[in-house]
């Protein structure tokens, strides 16, 4: 990559290059090094993590912890990428770490990304919406992870198993 299509990103483990194009951050950047091998997190759960985020922005906002233009921001970036608009922004595998933290943060980073570039910002500028302070406000991977993956797994019975079952049935009958 040359320099021009590199934007620097900053967190707990020091600075590092990321493609300039991309809304995801540093927290995604790390694991596509150490953890390039597998299968693609499946589409589902990361739309999942959508409906989850724009969920905890909205609580978050009548809760009156967030303030709601940042919650309405976060809401239409999330619902974004639960409708599969940004599924390319979501590079990582299935093999990572055990509590699927790098797949929560490449999701808040995202958003984060997004909802700012929505208002003209920086990529990368973490403001006025930050992927940790606003978008995974009050969260844990500990429970978003398990959370999205059980969505997920709701909506493709629903979307596959019920219809196949159905014909099943017809055809059985």
């Amino acid at each position: 990559m040359t320099p021009a299509s590199e934007r620097i990103e900053r967190d707990g483990m020091g600075a590092i290059a990321v493609p300039a194009e991309r809304l995801w951050g540093a927290q995604t950047q790390r694991p596509l090094h150490h953890f390039p091998y597998g299968q693609a997190m499946p589409a589902a759960i990361v739309h999942a993590f959508g409906w989850l985020k724009a969920a905890c922005a909205q609580v978050n906002a009548e809760l009156g912890r967030l303030d709601p233009q940042l919650s309405a921001l976060i809401v239409t970036a999330a619902d974004q990428v639960a409708a599969g608009e940004l599924d390319q922004e979501f590079p990582l595998k299935v093999w990572q770490t055990g509590s699927g933290t790098q797949t929560n943060m490449n999701v808040n980073e995202v958003i984060a990304n997004r909802a700012n570039e929505m208002l003209g910002a920086k990529l990368g500028s973490k403001a006025p919406v930050h992927p940790n302070d606003h978008v995974n406000m009050s969260q844990s991977s500990n429970d978003c992870f398990p959370t999205a993956m059980h969505i997920a797994a709701g909506e493709e019975i629903a979307r596959l198993l019920d219809p196949s079952l159905a014909h099943l049935q017809n055809a059985l009958q």
